[in-house]
C-alpha cells in the first residue's frame, strides 16, 4: 500500500486541477470548459477494464484488448485537451480560460498517471467496489 505522503501528494494534485477547471468556469462566467472534466474522469477506466481481462496465455506479456485499452485512454487524453483548444476557436470561452482549463486537465491525468504508477497491483482497498 502506499505511503501517507502518495496520498496527500495525489489529494493535493486532484484538488488542484479541479480548482483550475471551476476558475476557468467561474472567473468568465462561461461554463464550457467544464466538459473537459469528462474525459479526464473516464480516462483511467479502459485500462483499467482491460488490466482485470488480461489472457493468461499470451506470452508476448500484453494482449490485444489491453493495446486497445491503451489506444482508447489515449483518444480521452488527446480529447481532454482539445476540448479547450476547440472551444476557443469557435469563440465559446476566451483565451485565458483555455489556459486555466488545460492546466486543470494535464494536473487531472498527471494525477491519474501518479496513481496508476504508485499503485500498479490494485491494492487501492476498495475490495467492495470490484466488478
Amino acid at each position: 500500500m502506499a505511503g501517507i505522503k502518495a496520498i496527500v501528494s495525489l489529494a493535493f494534485l486532484g484538488c488542484m486541477s479541479g480548482l483550475l477547471l471551476v476558475l476557468s468556469c467561474a472567473l468568465y462566467s462561461q461554463w464550457w470548459p467544464l466538459f473537459a472534466i469528462a474525459p479526464v474522469i473516464l480516462s483511467p477506466l479502459p485500462t483499467k477494464l482491460a488490466s482485470r481481462n488480461v489472457d493468461s496465455f499470451s506470452t508476448g506479456g500484453s494482449s490485444v484488448g489491453y493495446e486497445l485499452a491503451i489506444f482508447f485512454t489515449t483518444g480521452l487524453v488527446i480529447s481532454g485537451i482539445a476540448i479547450p483548444l476547440i472551444l476557443a476557436h469557435v469563440g465559446k470561452i476566451v483565451w485565458s480560460a483555455v489556459g486555466l482549463s488545460m492546466g486543470g486537465v494535464i494536473l487531472g491525468f498527471l494525477t491519474v498517471l501518479i496513481y496508476r504508477i504508485a499503485m500498479p497491483d490494485d491494492s487501492d482497498g476498495f475490495e467492495l467496489m470490484r466488478f
